[in-house]
């Protein structure tokens, strides 16, 4: 039988954003380059106040998201640096300095406050989460879980997990695979896919749905097969068809 003990969501690795960028250049003819000078030209004498009315709200807005990109930059390096010493302290399970700070260095509960919606912010509601989760207050963990919101694809993955793990604690063991195989799927990160996939197994199995978990116990053999869950996926194939 699948065991039934709790399972520690945590995540120790550094969290990396890669942004996409992509330009194509646009190639036309001279005499076509030229016929659209003459018409904008055209344009603007017709329609002089109009484009400069225009060109004056293009900049203002402009350097109004400038300014506002550079706050936001400003605002995410400093709670960058406030999470790096809250994480020293999660590290060493100190949770209580974790979680509350200290006289010199904020904790994970106002980094939630002050800082959601920014990228630290959100890592910072993970790490509260997995503490409360540690610590069995399942109900808090799985609030601040399902409100994560990020771009970064491990965090969403783990994230999701941890609501899995709620659940699977608070025995809802279909709804908790349900979760591991979606964070599975959205983790973008094949050194996490067999683990998700593998806790998927286990509560499909504890929901009695014994179909399900071995197809995804074949797909971890037959897919993952140099990892831990891969290896141990065969062992149990065989208990379930026994």
């Amino acid at each position: 039988m699948a065991n039934e003990n709790a399972v520690k969501v945590t995540s120790n690795n550094t969290v990396k954003s890669a942004a996409k960028s992509a330009s194509a250049p646009a190639s036309s003819s001279s005499d076509k380059a030229l016929e659209l000078y003459y018409r904008l030209v055209e344009f603007y004498e017709k329609n002089q106040q109009l484009v400069i009315g225009a060109g004056v709200v293009l900049v203002l807005a402009v350097g109004g998201f400038v300014f506002w990109n550079q706050q936001q930059a400003t605002r995410e390096a400093e709670a960058s640096a406030m999470l790096r010493k809250a994480m020293t302290a999660y590290k060493d399970e100190n949770f209580e300095l974790a979680v509350n700070g200290d006289s010199i260095s904020a904790g994970l509960a106002k980094l939630v406050t002050q800082f959601s919606g920014t990228a630290t912010g959100e890592t910072a509601k993970l790490y509260l989460a997995n503490i409360y989760f540690q610590k069995g207050s399942l109900d808090s963990a799985l609030q601040l879980y399902s409100s994560i919101s990020t771009s970064a694809p491990l965090v969403a993955a783990a994230a999701t997990a941890g609501e899995a793990a709620c659940y699977e604690q608070k025995k809802d063991f279909k709804k908790a695979a349900s979760l591991y195989k979606s964070a599975a799927a959205k983790v973008g990160n094949d050194g996490y896919v067999s683990v998700y996939l593998n806790d998927a197994a286990r509560a499909f199995e504890l929901a009695g749905e014994k179909k399900e978990a071995l197809e995804l116990l074949e797909r971890l053999k037959k897919e993952f097969s140099d990892t831990k869950e891969g290896r141990d996926a065969e062992k149990a194939i065989a208990r379930l068809k026994s």
